[in-house]
């Protein structure tokens, strides 16, 4: 029978030295776990530190201290260039205005694209607001006509008058000033001949025809 070496371990000893470190070794992993778990922990709900350098001068806020709901908007101021016509003739009457209507003349209903003012011949015309004369014409349905250009896409036409003799293509008028007289009906056989004498007044915005109280106040007559 063979004697056991000095030193030598047996199978059970060497057993319950590997149990140990198994066991050590599970005590270190789970001692690592809780340690990583309460970091977390700790962590969550944190605030979140600015991230701008906290040494760095901030700018100040403007509106600091103030209270927000006392602040009021300043209400529009009117504008300066507000376009009010005058009545481009003196006594006279509003005949026609812009509106659907039963034409004598043409014997039939149509839209009349303006507002008669009704007028002995020879009464004065004048423009309604200053601007620059676009045209001047003469025909058979319209008898004389001046258009003004007052910019802006805003223009006025003064048909069924005598044009002054002094009014040219280009010239700049001002309101107020004399462009024409009205003509006798018998002179203007158009369009509203059985109208008699009066004054067709008429206002196109960016080239469309629209009612001129838009600009004129037809209180004054």
């Amino acid at each position: 029978m063979q004697e056991k070496k000095q030193g030598e371990s047996s199978p059970v000893k060497i057993k319950r030295r590997n149990l140990y470190y198994v066991l050590v070794s599970a005590c270190a992993l789970i001692v690592a776990a809780a340690i990583v778990l309460t970091v977390i922990f700790a962590t969550q709900g944190a605030p979140v530190e600015n991230p701008i350098d906290p040494g760095l001068e901030q700018p100040d806020d403007p509106n600091d201290g103030e209270d927000d709901s006392d602040v009021t908007e300043e209400p529009d101021e009117p504008s300066d260039t507000e376009v009010v016509f005058s009545v481009p003739v003196n006594d006279g009457t509003v005949a026609t205005t812009y509106t659907f209507w039963f034409n004598s003349t043409l014997n039939r209903y149509n839209l009349h694209q303006g507002v008669d003012f009704k007028a002995d011949a020879g009464t004065q015309v004048t423009a309604a607001y200053a601007g620059t004369v676009e045209s001047v014409t003469d025909t058979l349905l319209e008898g004389g006509k001046v258009v003004i250009d007052h910019g802006n896409g805003l223009k006025t036409e003064y048909a069924s008058i005598d044009v002054s003799a002094s009014l040219k293509v280009g010239d700049s008028v001002s309101q107020g000033d004399v462009i024409g007289t009205v003509s006798a009906a018998a002179d203007v056989m158009g369009n509203e001949y059985n109208e008699g004498s009066h004054l067709h007044f008429g206002v196109y915005e960016n080239g469309e025809s629209i009612d001129p109280v838009t600009y004129l106040d037809l209180d004054e007559k």
